[in-house]
């Protein structure tokens, strides 16, 4: 989808908006080091917009003393950049359906906050390698449903704690690291991400 993003900015944060024209918004919440122009996030863009979403991406970033914080409060932080855009967003138009993806840093918002409350719209959440080492991530996951895609070469993967989350779909694969990537082995890799992709699409129009 060739939709050229608008910036701007609120609060002092900037964001890019895709307007696809639509009455359906997905939000965005990158990672630290993993920014929405890497493969994972940037083809979930391209798909939602096939769908026909509307896209914002917000780009927030923080100084390394911050992550010294007890993860609550770094949750905390995250969501209070992140819920002013989201809230005027959802105050602009009648939207009928909202998707929350998040990676890693940015699915702390989503597991704490959004899946927590009742949402006033149809809602479907989407967590790409959620920080499951995080006790109370996995608390606040538990009997919630969402997409989650983790690799077991992920230093946050738990087998046993996957094998709790039966209420969500899961996409679990071998070897992928916190980046869904094998960087010994790009070809697998690839296929890797077409999979994720596919599973993602079918989620995403059947919730």
């Amino acid at each position: 989808m060739k939709i050229k993003p608008k910036q701007d900015m609120y609060n002092g944060i900037s964001y890019n908006f895709f307007d696809n024209n639509s009455d359906k918004i997905c939000f965005m919440f990158s990672g630290t080091g993993y920014s929405y122009d890497k493969p994972i996030l940037y083809y979930s863009r391209l798909l939602v917009l096939e769908l026909g979403y509307d896209v914002i991406q917000i780009n927030y970033t923080f100084a390394q003393q911050q992550f010294e914080q007890e993860p609550q409060a770094i949750s905390n932080m995250v969501y209070s950049v992140v819920n002013p855009i989201v809230e005027d967003f959802l105050q602009t138009k009648p939207y009928s359906h909202v998707i929350y993806i998040g990676k890693s840093l940015g699915t702390m918002p989503i597991i704490d906050f959004y899946m927590q409350r009742p949402s006033l719209i149809p809602a479907n959440y989407v967590l790409f390698t959620p920080l499951l080492s995080l006790e109370h991530t996995l608390t606040n996951l538990l009997d919630k449903h969402a997409f989650l895609a983790i690799g077991t070469a992920d230093p946050h993967y738990s087998q046993e704690k996957i094998a709790q989350l039966t209420s969500h779909k899961l996409s679990v694969f071998e070897n992928l690291d916190h980046s869904l990537e094998i960087p010994s082995n790009i070809a697998l890799t690839i296929q890797y991400c077409q999979s994720l992709m596919k599973q993602l699409k079918a989620f995403l129009q059947i919730n």
